[in-house]
Order: structure tokens, then sequence, then C-alpha cells
């Protein structure tokens, strides 16, 4: 009788189905076809003589056999990624791409500007931003180190506490402040956040909302009203006047990373310069 073998392949689209929560997601994740992805899929149930998943209202649900999978499916994952992040940490010399994933606004209006002075020092290096205000997974390699607006969990991680986001009430310079002018402001995603509850808890109407603080910057500048706005992204504004601050309203910001890249010369500079950059936020 021939033995059922299982390919770390199939395992690891397993893994990313259930993570991605569609066939095409999965698939787009991995570079990989849709057919691809489904065919991987029938070849580990075929391997393990009984379906992994069903799906019920377009979510897959795990079958017993699917969580045993899954289970070793992450396990062989983690090593993998630990594997790969102590041999790039390994690198010799201060070269190379290293991937930050931060917020679109921190990245573009902050970050980005000041490079430079990075680069000044490391001409041999790459850095590549990945802006999203979703909370990017280093597991998932897409990111080497996050700058992110709350305290990392995740307990492999380096936590490393960098600098404090401190806001205001900004308005247009087109003309005076009347004192009830209309809102705008981030739309409530459902994520609870200090910059999302305190416009709100005015009871004002709103002219403007968006998921993007760079429009709601846009929204203030043409006049549309005034809103609550980070001092990084305004206090230089030259068509934007400080009404009053907002002291009840801070974040912390965090450096996360994984531990085999804390004295990495190929990421130390960068997890260096961030920290300094990120002290410094207005």
């Amino acid at each position: 009788m021939q033995k059922s073998t299982i390919s770390w392949d199939d395992l690891l689209t397993l893994s990313t189905l259930i993570r991605a929560g569609s066939y095409s997601a999965c698939a787009r994740e991995l570079d990989i076809t849709h057919a691809t992805a489904i065919r991987r899929i029938r070849r580990l149930e075929a391997a393990l003589g009984k379906p992994v998943a069903t799906r019920t209202d377009g979510t897959f649900v795990l079958t017993s056999v699917g969580r045993n999978a899954l289970t070793a499916a992450r396990q062989m994952e983690q090593s993998a990624d630990r594997l790969l992040r102590e041999m790039e940490g390994a690198t010799a010399g201060v070269s190379g791409v290293v991937r930050v994933a931060t917020t679109a606004a921190l990245g573009s209006d902050y970050l980005t500007p000041r490079l430079p002075s990075l680069y000044a020092q490391n001409p041999d290096m790459e850095v590549r931003l990945e802006v999203d205000n979703r909370v990017t997974s280093l597991a998932r390699r897409r990111a080497h180190i996050a700058v992110r607006l709350n305290r990392p969990h995740e307990g492999e991680l380096v936590a490393q506490r960098a600098g404090t986001l401190r806001f205001g009430l900004y308005a247009s310079t087109r003309g005076p402040v009347a004192d009830d002018a209309p809102l705008c402001g981030l739309l409530d995603e459902g994520f609870t956040l200090p910059e999302v509850a305190w416009p709100q808890s005015l009871g004002r109407p709103f002219a403007f909302q968006s998921n993007s603080l760079l429009a709601v910057r846009a929204a203030v500048r043409a006049g549309l009203g005034i809103a609550l706005l980070p001092h990084f992204l305004a206090h230089d504004d030259p068509a934007l006047q400080r009404v009053r601050e907002v002291p009840e309203v801070e974040r912390e910001i965090w450096l996360a990373y994984p531990a085999e890249f804390r004295g990495a010369s190929r990421f130390r500079p960068v997890i260096d310069w961030l920290a300094d950059t990120l002290a410094d936020c207005p």
C-alpha cells in the first residue's frame, strides 16, 4: 500500500485560506491561480482521507481533521518564518531591503520626508514603506518592522515605545472659525479610536467623514469644517490654523519587530532611526 504524503504547499494553502477567508484572496497572497489554490486543498484532503473544511454562509468552517492540519500548518509556518528571520538578521553589512509598515498619514507625511538622514548614513539600504491603516502581521512577512499606534501584543515580537501622537483642533486659514462650525472627521469603523470618539462626543454635525486622515485634512483645507488632526499632519501646513490644543486625545507610537532583528546590522539602523524620528513627532 502506497504511503500518503502531505505537501508543505498544501498545508500553507490551508493556513492562508483560513486566514484570508476566500480562495481568491488566498491565491493573491500566495501568488498562485484560483484553480491551483482549490487543487491544493483537494490534494490535502485526498492525503488525509477526509474533508478539511466546509463552507457555511460564505465562511470556511474547519472539520476536526482540518483543525489538526491547520495546527500543523501554523507550526511549520512559524518555524519557517523564524528560520528566515534568523538568516536575514545574520546578514552582514548595512545594505539590502528593509520593509516598514505604518499608517498612511504617518508614513507619507512624516516618515518619508525624513528618510534622507537615514540614507545619508546607509547609502546601500532600500526602505520599502507599506502604508495601511490595518495592523500588518509581521508573521506573514509583509514587513520586517511595524510602526503601530497601540502596544503590540504578539508574544514573539519586541515591543518598543517610540513616541506619542498629539492632536489639536484645526481649521482652514481662509476665514474666521465660527463657534458652531461643522466637523470633518474619521469614519467610525468599530475600532474605538480616541480620534474618532472625541469629535463624536462634541454632539456637532459632520460636514465630511472619511477613513483617511489625509482626506480629512484636505476637507479642512477646502473650508468644509474643522477637524481633530495630529500635529505632525497639520501644524506646519500654511493652509491650516490651530484652533486649540486637545491634550485629552493622545496615541502611543510603538515599534514592533522580531527579536532576531534586535542586534542585526541590517535592521538596527532602521530601528534606531525610526525610534529617534518618532520621538521627535510633534
